[in-house]
């Protein structure tokens, strides 16, 4: 379930008897299905969500898989050695591979 960011909407961002809850900013976990809320879950001052741009920060980011699995999944692998000559790291085929 996403997190959402709440505040206090500001007319009552000047209100003195906000609660610790909303007198910044506070992150509720709620369903996407459920309706933002409009009311500090505390004291019942009015909040609204506030929109921030998403973490990306790993998007399209892709690991390596290691040799240990790459053997388990039965692919073979060749490393250069030389200028156009391969030799086998592990896997069934060839031991080397040159033109």
């Amino acid at each position: 379930m996403p997190t959402y960011v709440y505040t206090a909407t500001p007319t009552d961002n000047a209100t003195p008897n906000a609660c610790d809850v909303c007198s910044g900013t506070f992150e509720i976990v709620q369903r996407m299905s459920e309706n933002a809320l409009t009311q500090c879950p505390k004291c019942g001052a009015a909040v609204e969500r506030v929109i921030l741009a998403p973490n990306l920060s790993n998007a399209g980011a892709v690991k390596k898989p290691s040799d240990k699995r790459l053997a388990q999944a039965g692919f073979t692998q060749y490393k250069k050695s030389g200028k156009g000559y391969y030799e086998k790291s592990f896997g069934s085929g060839p031991s080397s591979l040159q033109p």
